[in-house]
């Protein structure tokens, strides 16, 4: 499942998962006040959904409807990821969706109810005059209880109730404890159904209510409480009751039930609530004020985790994958340790991790690979040849600053494994030499004659294995062309070699040098043709065999030599004497064709430009010579 495909019901949970939110938190990919607004505003609408269903019987079935779905999650992910059932997992998906369409219809009135208070403007509510009017509710109020007579008054605040009141009869009449009475009286016309008061006037008699479902309240209330609860919880009208059966007094306000009111409590509760708001004094404060807390306790306990878990889901719902991404790793290190990449340290990357970063990632290596800076760490750092298999390679780039910070993480990396040198560096002192090319120089003098080098301790040991004399070179041939002879010359800025032999140095301080010398001579090359090799043998030896020669021309031979002008250009064919010595012990017969090296002889200052030549030659017995 790639990251973007996502949704609630298919984002893994596991701690994995959870370890990565908690990194991506810590990193610049996240602002912390914008988390925590989206995190206000999530809890705001899970409380604002939990009044909603608060004491109605939405809770009983968002209950069971979040039992089911945890059931079946569980279930379905454990077979669908441990034994493979695709199929099963598909038809999950299917029935998540009708549960969806489930919850519309058994959500109904839960959802009407929320469109109503959602439609609420409570920062405009209006302040009631409710001097007369509350005085006429608790005088009426006294009455219809004393004689046990049923009534209901709904008192309209923010949300109309035009809706209910047009089934009634209209009266538009100002309130008064008298038409109370007289609208309650039994065997009147109007006393069975309620009553709607807008203000202070009453505005229709007869009004049928809607009912509150069994579940939601006592079931040994009747049918008046059962619709106070039921216009309570679709509105915001305040309902006031008065029980034919036993004359109590009762309110009924956002879906929730006050009985047994004496009149001074009435009157102090219509005085609270049709002002907008609770204070209570003395003892009832008290009690009041500890089982608000509680009930908040009880809220927090059901929002805090709801919330959590929404916003979670979300943002693992929103992250978005990325394929392919080049990057570059650039090893870092401390100066006593050199590395060597076996292979080029580039990689693809397929990652994930938030839109806004991923679309910053795409952009950052849209034109060349993306630079990522590894600091070598221990074990590493130390003489080896590190393997970074897959695994070990994509946690190693996942918590590079680059892609950390940002809070992307890796989920394949290809090439899948890397491997890398790593050595010690050694510093030493070594002396410089002049490479004058084909011109011989005396009084050499350099500015330092030493100069400190840095190489990888294999190197170095080699060097010691081979006992080869170890120094650096100063190019001089390009500077010397064109100078006289025997001339004390002065240079200064001399580049040196970066390599000693055919091994390349990783530093070299200071990377130039002052020289004076003396130029000598040019050493010039030449071929010499023409050149017969003599056979030096014993008499004995000829006595007993008889020497065979594999290819004539191998005995005359072409040389080239080089040395000072003057000498190598006075020098001829026949001053060179080329000859192969045979001796005693040498003189073993042979079925196979052997080969010895020429001897050549050269004056003073003249070498060979390349190695001696060979002969090639066997020796076979003479007929009746004594071995």
């Amino acid at each position: 499942m790639e990251p973007g495909d996502l949704s609630f019901y298919t984002v893994p949970v596991n701690f994995d998962t959870l370890t990565r939110l908690l990194e991506r938190l810590g990193s610049e990919s996240y602002n912390i006040y914008q988390v925590a607004a989206e995190l206000f505003l999530i809890g705001l609408l899970i409380n604002w959904c939990a009044g909603v269903l608060h004491g109605t019987r939405g809770t009983r079935l968002l209950r069971g409807l979040l039992i089911v779905l945890i059931a079946a999650t569980l279930i379905v992910r454990v077979l669908a990821e441990q034994l493979g059932w695709a199929r099963l997992e598909l038809l999950y998906r299917y029935f998540i969706i009708g549960m969806a369409f489930v919850a519309l219809v058994a959500f109904q009135p839960e959802l009407r109810r929320a469109l109503i208070r959602a439609g609420e403007m409570r920062f405009m509510r209006r302040v009631l005059p409710r001097g007369k009017l509350i005085s006429s509710l608790v005088e009426s109020a006294g009455y219809l209880s004393r004689n046990r007579y049923g009534a209901i008054v709904a008192i309209q605040r923010d949300v109309g109730l035009a809706n209910w009141a047009e089934h009634g009869t209209q009266l538009n009449a100002e309130v008064s404890a008298n038409l109370l009475k007289t609208i309650f009286f039994p065997n009147s016309a109007l006393h069975d159904l309620g009553v709607i008061i807008r203000g202070n006037r009453i505005l229709a008699g007869g009004c049928q209510f809607p009912v509150a479902e069994s579940g939601e309240v006592d079931a040994s209330l009747g049918s008046r409480h059962r619709a106070a609860v039921g216009l309570s919880a679709e509105s915001d009208a305040l309902v006031l009751v008065v029980s034919e059966e036993t004359g109590t007094l009762s309110l009924a306000d956002g879906g929730k039930l006050t009985r047994f009111l004496a009149l001074d409590d009435l009157e102090e509760e219509l005085e609270l609530r049709l002002a907008g708001h609770f204070v209570t004094y003395g003892r009832r404060k008290r009690v009041r004020t500890l089982s608000d807390m509680w009930r908040v306790m009880r809220r927090l306990l059901v929002v805090v985790p709801l919330t959590l878990v929404i916003w979670f889901l979300a943002d693992q719902a929103s992250l978005i994958p990325a394929k392919g991404v080049e990057v570059e790793l650039n090893i870092t290190h401390d100066n006593s340790l050199h590395v060597d990449l076996e292979t080029p340290p580039l990689f693809k990357l397929d990652v994930s991790g938030p839109r806004r970063e991923i679309d910053a990632l795409r952009v950052a290596a849209s034109e060349h690979a993306l630079k990522l800076e590894w600091p070598l760490p221990m074990p590493y750092a130390r003489p080896g040849r590190p393997r970074l298999e897959e695994e070990e390679l994509r946690s190693i780039i996942e918590g590079l600053p680059g892609l950390k910070t940002r809070g992307i993480f890796v989920d394949e990396v290809s090439p899948n494994d890397f491997e890398f040198a790593v050595d010690k560096v050694v510093a030493l002192m070594v002396p410089v030499r002049a490479d004058t090319g084909p011109l011989r120089v005396e009084d050499v003098h350099f500015t330092p004659e030493q100069v400190q080098v840095w190489l990888r301790q294999g190197d170095v040991n080699q060097f010691r294995a081979s006992e080869d004399e170890l120094f650096i070179e100063a190019n001089l041939e390009e500077r010397l062309i064109g100078e006289r002879r025997n001339q004390v010359l002065d240079f200064s800025g001399v580049v040196l070699a970066p390599h000693i032999g055919t091994v390349e140095l990783l530093r070299v301080e200071p990377t130039a040098v002052s020289v004076r010398l003396r130029v000598v001579a040019e050493r010039v090359q030449k071929r010499l043709e023409n050149i017969r090799v003599l056979l030096a043998v014993s008499p004995q030896i000829l006595e007993r065999y008889e020497i065979e020669i594999a290819d004539a021309n191998e005995w005359l031979l072409e040389l080239e030599v080089e040395g000072d002008e003057t000498v190598v250009n006075a020098l001829h064919p026949q001053d060179v004497e080329a000859l192969v010595s045979l001796t005693s012990d040498q003189a073993v017969p042979s079925a196979e064709i052997r080969s010895m090296e020429v001897t050549v002889n050269l004056p003073d200052g003249v070498t060979l430009v390349r190695a001696s030549p060979q002969v090639r030659f066997r020796l076979v017995p003479r007929e009746g010579s004594t071995p």
